[in-house]
């Protein structure tokens, strides 16, 4: 089936106000069965992905991690571009992420590229920098956990 420009725009939309809004089932919801997120700018340098999170559950594994670890999740100056074919959002953003309990700060630039079939994702790939988090000094995070588990 395909998609309008409208309706993907919408689903990658209420993907990243549940991701911000730090609302798992929201974001369980719009995922299909075999959902992906991959992470493939490796903080090693090398041309393999940092993470790859397979499967709604392993994919809600991340996301339950973000919410556990971060007080607040944030893109800000967002700007969204739907591909021709309405099957890929991209989102360009900066994110402002804070964990109090940490006292970090987190600043990051980061570009998603967001797959859609049947209003579903699909695939997301979280583009940032990641020296930006290699500053942060967080060791063996709930990420890497769960990454460690598939």
């Amino acid at each position: 089936m395909n998609m309008d420009h409208e309706t993907a725009l919408n689903t990658a939309k209420r993907f990243f106000a549940a991701f911000e809004g730090r609302d798992p089932e929201g974001v369980r919801a719009l995922l299909s069965p075999e959902a992906n997120v991959t992470i493939p700018l490796s903080i090693a340098g090398t041309p393999a992905p940092w993470y790859v999170f397979d499967g709604r559950e392993h994919v809600m594994g991340y996301i339950d991690s973000v919410v556990a670890k971060f007080d607040r999740v944030a893109f800000l100056d967002k700007v969204y571009t739907v591909s021709a074919d309405a099957g890929s959002v991209f989102l360009q953003a900066n994110g402002d992420i804070l964990s109090t309990a940490e006292q970090l700060v987190y600043r990051n630039v980061y570009v998603f590229r967001i797959d859609i079939e049947d209003a579903r994702i699909v695939k997301v790939w979280e583009y940032a920098n990641p020296v930006a988090y290699a500053n942060l000094g967080i060791e063996n995070s709930e990420a890497e956990a769960a990454a460690q588990a598939r």
